[in-house]
């Protein structure tokens, strides 16, 4: 119980929060799915499709900050926290993601020499940015060693919902393997934060907080009149709903939010994946591979709410509206911060997004008739760079199952391990990965980031020799 109370408290930490890393999926080559990774990758069948109802969920979560076990400690049936050590854990930046990724179509081709394939996903993602001082704040409290101001420029978010369509192919070339694919994307919605200058620092003796700012909070896709009158509400839908005709379904997607909302096509987006795989000798395999290089351009429903200049913030006088018998809600205390501030709402006009970049710089060699060793090398750029090294093993047994295991160096942790499952009864092919679930599970003290992905595709045809054991 101890150790699921950990696991609980940490998640509800890091679920409100891209550095997305799969660490073990490089090294199951027969998944369609490994081609938004890697678009150089040969799949082992000639066609695979993807359904709504038989689709790939993709689930990661991080918090990089600090590694639990360094300022919580389990002492019988007490967990104890030491602040100081937290404190000595923290960087400059510390970060915060969650990011799911469900696949909704794809469709797998070969013909000739290439593969080629669309396919249709759609990607959420949140990430919040927080500086130490903010830390320091928190356990401090006003009572800060010194008078200096506290820098919380380092404070960001930027949270997505997009939707992607994507055209790849790849071909053989003497010993070389070239992919590439182009995406289009589908921003629905998008909540973005990065302030140019945010101080704080203690006045006086009262500990009143003076802020020195230059920030501006840009939204695109949330329902409501401004950030400060939200409405959720316009995504409930109407329960007679009659589409007997074309005119008729045009007039409900113009008229209902939410299906409205899930069609247009008002924030444009493009980018690149592109890889190249390198044929040593017959059992040596080098690749290179980037993916999601490419922005998106927010110009529906902007919204954006600017806080600058300098201010002095004393408080919120809850106590007296508590005893004046005034209810003291969310609204209201947001409402009571905002009025210390001058601040500034635009609407209708345009910004723009970058996705984070991934790199893999991968060797692989067949070990044994149907065992394929392999290192990884992975970066991704969110306001950052944020590497992994991987060395991972794969095993055919028979034509229906595929089985991969990896350790990493992740997220400034080393008992990363992964595991990948394949398996393929008749034309439908089942997989299951997971990268560092041993810390959650085990030893959650030790927990920075875990990784998820289960799908089926439906495959037929076989172009090259299964990665399995022979029957005997």
């Amino acid at each position: 119980m101890k150790r699921i109370a950990v696991v609980i408290l940490l998640l509800a930490g890091g679920i409100g929060a891209k550095a997305q890393s799969e660490l073990t999926f490089p090294f199951m080559g027969n998944v369609f799915q490994n081609t938004y990774l890697n678009p150089a990758v040969k799949t082992e069948h000639s066609v695979s499709i993807g359904l709504p109802a038989l689709s790939s969920i993709q689930f990661q979560m991080i918090h990089n900050g600090f590694v639990p076990h360094s300022f919580l400690k389990i002492e019988g049936n007490t967990l104890r926290i030491i602040p100081d050590k937290l404190d000595g854990q923290l960087r400059n930046r510390n970060m915060l993601f969650a990011n799911a990724d469900l696949d909704l179509f794809h469709l797998k081709l070969r013909i000739q020499n290439w593969d080629v394939w669309y396919g249709i996903r759609q990607n959420h993602e949140v990430a919040l940015f927080y500086p130490k001082s903010m830390i320091s704040l928190l356990i401090a409290g006003n009572a800060q060693p010194d008078e200096s101001n506290m820098d919380l420029t380092p404070l960001g978010v930027n949270g997505s919902l997009y939707r992607e369509h994507t055209l790849g192919a790849s071909t053989d070339w003497g010993r070389w393997t070239f992919g590439g694919r182009v995406s289009l994307l589908h921003g629905l919605t998008n909540v973005f934060f990065k302030p140019q200058r945010l101080e704080v620092s203690i006045e006086d003796d009262m500990y009143a907080l003076g802020v020195n700012s230059n920030a501006t909070l840009k939204t695109s896709g949330i329902p409501g009149d401004s950030l400060t009158n939200i409405n959720i509400d316009l995504f409930k839908t109407s329960e007679d709903i009659s589409i007997g005709s074309f005119a008729d379904f045009r007039n409900f997607l113009e008229d209902n939010y939410a299906a409205n909302y899930l069609t247009r096509f008002r924030n444009p987006g493009f980018a690149l994946s592109g890889a190249v795989s390198y044929k040593y000798d017959s059992r040596t395999t080098f690749t290179f591979a980037f993916s999601d290089l490419g922005f998106i351009s927010w110009r529906d429903s902007t919204k954006s709410f600017s806080i600058n200049g300098q201010y002095e913030f004393k408080g919120l006088d809850l106590l007296s509206e508590a005893l004046a018998g005034n209810e003291v809600s969310s609204d209201t205390l947001i409402k009571d911060f905002v009025s210390n501030f001058d601040t500034q709402e635009d609407f209708g006009f345009s910004y723009r997004t970058w996705l984070h970049p991934k790199f893999y710089l991968s060797a692989s060699y067949q070990l044994a008739q149907r065992t394929h060793v392999g290192v990884n090398l992975y970066a991704v750029v969110n306001r950052r760079l944020y590497p992994a090294f991987t060395v991972g093993i794969t095993q055919g047994l028979g034509r229906v199952f595929n089985v991969a295991l990896s350790a990493s160096m992740n997220q400034r942790t080393l008992s990363n391990i992964g595991f990948g499952l394949m398996v393929k009864p008749g034309p439908f092919q089942f997989y299951l990965l997971a990268d560092n679930l041993y810390a959650p599970l085990v030893d959650p003290l030790t927990f920075t980031n875990v990784n998820l992905r289960v799908g089926v595709n439906m495959v037929f045809g076989r172009v090259k020799t299964p990665q399995g054991l022979p029957y005997k």
